[in-house]
């Protein structure tokens, strides 16, 4: 009882945040030394871990198109926390010549290996089907937690597109591809909306999506659910014209929290877009006014150009700006180093700053529960007297505040468009992170391709191997070498710790006393009572009452204590 008081005294002053504007700052990226040992060291450590894992890559479908993923400020993929269970959505060739597409989505449940592919989900032929989708924390789990898709359908009349309908459907039984039929979102059709994005939370679902200019207006739209996508709203304006193009991109936090995150349009001139963003702290009943945020140079705003997540109730952002190139340009990360929701301070490191070619494209954000944070991009790189196009990574371990430059990571060769899964599962008992991504080497129709799943391994923490030990270890704070995810929670919460847990206690917020035996999960999916040497164990919420709880955890080496949130 002593230290979950200690504890609660603790964590009630630490939850006072700090209040400062905005702020562009420049972060310098640590100095890797060359690009060809930077690569070679890649490839090796990333092969090293394949061949325990997954071939590379694999093919999940033929598609007709390279917007059959690009082109959604949603994500097309997600990845479960036990890093085996994927699912996408995307468009299939349809057969019609003119309208192209149909809305498919495809389940994997060994990490890429086989694929299981379910649809049509549209209710009609489209030129366009920009897609999006979402799954429920802990997905998938005992409790039947579910994916979620959005998407619309912009079909071709004549040359012309006509005023297409966003749709909402979300899975009933998985892996088996029992899908609840194509909701319409209300007035979605008359309002024109494309680019749907999507995220699922505590009963909550959320969908942004944005006018297409046909009927005059580039105004953003949002819908909301309250019990998982049973009803909705009529939806309203998010954004409102002249301000956004391509639909902002967003996630959600807990206890409510939404960061919504955009490129919108210079009233002064149509051509730039500015970095914007804005909050809410009820699950998108209300926001806060839009913000700026500082940009080194101007941008298209193409929908393929920024992301966000929110990673520890912190947001972060990055974006592709425009340096001359239409397509390919600058990365840029904003990260607050200070503040708290509604006043955070932001600071902008520049990831690939070059005024020459070959600059990079489809920045991608992804975190994993250690709190390590990811930016997947698209560059052109140079191998000897050729050029490739590939993947590179950059990594931010947690507690640190210094990005390290992973070079090329994927080593195909032929990557187009590409969409990185939010979540980064931790694998290996915790020791390394692994990255799950889609892409395309398809072209414009009629130039068909295929929609292939990949993975870039890292180790946790994502700290390359050549960087000296002594470099190494001085960036590094002491870690807590505990893990407890997720966290929030819907029931199930999972506690890894790196020396063998002797006991456990969970008090609720008025410290009595819940559970003082921890419970494993049996290879069989029985929960029996621990070992006395387990690492790993699982405590089931699904007997007690959503609200706040605090663990006081001891292990052979060390106490920890800490707050898990239980949600429904």
């Amino acid at each position: 009882m002593k230290h979950f008081v200690i504890f609660l005294v603790v964590t009630i002053c630490l939850g006072i945040n700090l209040v400062l504007a905005a702020k562009n700052k420049a972060v310098p990226i640590t100095d890797l030394g060359s690009n060809h040992w930077k690569e070679n060291a890649s490839q090796v450590l990333n092969d090293k871990h394949r061949n325990l894992l997954i071939p590379d890559p694999q093919l999940i479908d033929n598609i007709p198109d390279m917007r059959s993923i690009a082109g959604s400020a949603g994500k097309n993929i997600v990845f479960a926390e036990d890093g085996q269970n994927v699912a996408v959505i995307y468009g299939l060739f349809s057969g019609d010549p003119e309208n192209i597409m149909q809305t498919y989505v495809a389940y994997s449940t060994d990490r890429g290996l086989s694929w299981m592919r379910y649809g049509p989900l549209s209710t009609f032929n489209a030129r366009r089907i920009y897609s999006g989708l979402d799954a429920e924390q802990n997905w998938p789990d005992p409790n039947d937690l579910r994916v979620h898709f959005a998407w619309h359908q912009a079909a071709r009349i004549s040359g012309s597109y006509v005023a297409s309908p966003a749709f909402y459907a979300k899975e009933v039984v998985y892996p088996d591809g029992l899908i609840t039929a194509a909701f319409e979102l209300p007035y979605s059709e008359d309002r024109d909306v494309w680019l749907p994005c999507i995220a699922v939370r505590d009963s909550f679902t959320i969908i942004t999506a944005i006018g297409s200019g046909l009927c005059g207006n580039y105004i953003c739209y949002i819908w909301r659910s309250t019990d998982y996508g049973e009803t909705w709203d009529t939806g309203r304006v998010f954004i409102p014209f002249p301000w956004d193009k391509y639909g902002p991109h967003f996630r959600l936090g807990s206890d409510g929290y939404i960061f919504f995150y955009w490129l919108q349009m210079d009233t002064a001139n149509l051509n730039i877009f500015v970095p914007y963003y804005c909050e809410s702290f009820d699950y998108a009943l209300t926001w806060t006014e839009p913000r700026p945020l500082p940009y080194p140079c101007s941008t298209s705003g193409w929908w393929s150009g920024y992301d966000c997540e929110v990673v520890r109730d912190t947001p972060v952002v990055t974006t592709k700006f425009v340096t001359g190139n239409y397509d390919y340009g600058r990365i840029v990360v904003y990260r607050p180093d200070s503040g708290g929701p509604g006043n955070w301070h932001f600071k902008t490191t520049v990831l690939i700053d070059s005024d020459t070619w070959p600059y990079a494209r489809c920045p991608n954000l992804a975190a994993d529960d250690s709190g390590n944070i990811f930016v997947v991009y698209n560059r052109v790189f140079i191998t000897g007297e050729d050029t490739v196009t590939d993947c590179g990574v950059f990594a931010r371990p947690a507690h640190q505040d210094t990005w390290y430059d992973w070079g090329r990571c994927t080593f195909n060769g032929n990557i187009g468009y590409m969409e990185v899964a939010h979540n980064a599962p931790l694998i290996a008992n915790g020791d390394s992170t692994i990255i799950g991504l889609i892409y395309t080497d398809a072209g414009s129709y009629p130039n068909s391709g295929g929609l292939y799943f990949d993975c870039i391994i890292l180790p946790n923490p994502p700290i390359p191997p050549w960087v000296g030990d002594k470099e190494k270890h001085s960036a590094l704070p002491s870690q807590p070498k505990i893990l407890v995810s997720p966290n929030p929670a819907h029931n199930l919460v999972k506690f890894v710790t790196s020396s063998p847990i002797t006991s456990l206690q969970i008090y609720d917020v008025t410290g009595r006393l819940v559970i003082s035996h921890p419970i494993r999960v049996s290879r069989e999916g029985r929960f029996d009572q621990p070992q006395a040497t387990s690492h790993c164990f699982i405590w089931d919420g699904r007997k007690h009452n959503p609200g706040v709880y605090f663990y006081n955890l001891q292990t052979d080496e060390n106490n920890y204590q800490g707050k898990i949130i239980l949600t429904r």
